[in-house]
């Protein structure tokens, strides 16, 4: 059985009228949302810029960056735990991302 579209009765002028009145209504949506994340952000203490922070990697991370080869966030968490300078919290995450792969895929 065929069923047909509410659009099968209306004239391509008119498709393509609800066409545009559709992705006006969802531009002006999204505008309205990112206006809302913009106030939200204002009034917010968090300093977005730098967030995460910076931190001297454990051995555990460490250890496990020397096996992960020659990955970029490696290399920085191997060299931070080496000379104990604090490293960007996004080279860690990485490292503890793939630790935690390794563990899950153990089990």
């Amino acid at each position: 059985m065929y069923y047909r579209s509410y659009t099968s009765n209306l004239t391509p002028a008119e498709r393509e009228a609800k066409r545009i009145a559709r992705e006006a209504r969802e531009n002006a949506a999204f505008q309205r949302k990112i206006a809302k994340m913009e106030a939200q952000r204002a009034k917010s203490k968090f300093n977005y810029a730098t967030a995460g922070g910076y931190y001297v990697p454990t051995r555990r991370q460490y250890e496990h960056a020397l096996t992960m080869g020659d990955n970029g966030a490696a290399l920085v968490v191997i060299n931070g735990y080496q000379f104990s300078t604090k490293v960007n919290h996004d080279a860690i995450h990485v490292v503890n991302e793939s630790l935690r792969a390794l563990e899950s895929s153990t089990l």
